[in-house]
């Protein structure tokens, strides 16, 4: 079988033709353009995302079978559609790859681009490349791209300076800290006991006792009604209570950080 001699190094000019197209000589002598909707720029590493095309330059090898290698496997092969490829890069992965073109007759090597370095963007980083391009490119604003990120909590109840480890995160309503009765009671010591029903609840911290009705603004402490200011809330199969009242009720004082955002909830261990 002959075949062209392929430079070991791999030294190829690139020149901009029109947006989003690069016409490469690869170093093993033949030229092929890669086209894409990316606005494109001189670079040593074509960058591409989304669907490529790719073809060679040369008219003499367009008429021959011809075969597309991407990361040194066998991604097409063609003799009927004037050697052009079409490959969806997002498929290969964000990051660098490599391609070559082979012109073929049979087992006989005739032309070859020699290995191609290139590189997929992910769709932030093509974003930022069409959105950055100038008009004579073709860059014009993508469409919207939203970016889910995971919200990272902060606690903002803290017991004796230290951030409450809570089962359920804490919320504010209509100007007080929420969580939930069981983290609360967990944190400043202390027992609850529900039933016979669910909608009983008695809490035990030293000599007081604390009668809690869900989605009331009413306890009742140690026999006597207490109005927390505020109700209670039941989310999610979850007692919610008031941090500041409910932790007054057994003579324990919170306050609020304006500059930090936090409660802080003080109290003998």
């Amino acid at each position: 079988m002959r075949a062209l001699a392929v430079i070991a190094a791999i030294v190829f000019t690139t020149t901009l033709a029109v947006a989003g197209t690069l016409s490469i000589e690869g170093a093993g002598g033949l030229s092929i353009s890669i086209t894409c909707d990316l606005p494109q720029v001189e670079s040593i590493s074509p960058e591409v995302a989304g669907e490529i095309s790719i073809a060679p330059l040369c008219d003499e090898v367009r008429a021959a079978p011809m075969v597309l290698f991407v990361d040194g496997t066998a991604r097409g092969l063609t003799s009927d559609s004037r050697g052009e490829f079409k490959l969806n890069a997002d498929e290969l992965g964000e990051g660098e790859h490599t391609m070559r073109l082979d012109s073929v007759d049979g087992e006989q090597l005739i032309a070859s681009t020699g290995s191609v370095p290139f590189t997929v963007l992910g769709a932030t980083r093509a974003a930022e490349r069409q959105a950055m391009a100038p008009p004579s490119l073709g860059g014009e604003r993508p469409a919207f791209i939203k970016l889910y990120k995971p919200r990272l909590y902060r606690e903002i109840v803290y017991f004796n300076n230290r951030e409450g480890d809570l089962e359920k995160h804490a919320f504010v309503r209509n100007g007080r800290v929420y969580i939930t009765l069981t983290d609360l009671m967990r944190h400043i010591g202390g027992s609850i006991i529900w039933g016979p029903d669910d909608n009983d609840m008695m809490v035990y911290r030293n000599d007081v006792e604390v009668k809690v009705f869900p989605s009331s603004v009413t306890v009742i402490r140690n026999g006597v009604p207490v109005s927390l200011g505020v109700s209670t809330v039941r989310k999610q199969n979850r007692t919610y209570v008031p941090v500041r009242p409910f932790a007054a009720l057994f003579d324990i004082v919170t306050e609020w950080d304006f500059q930090d955002d936090r409660a802080y909830v003080t109290y003998n261990e």
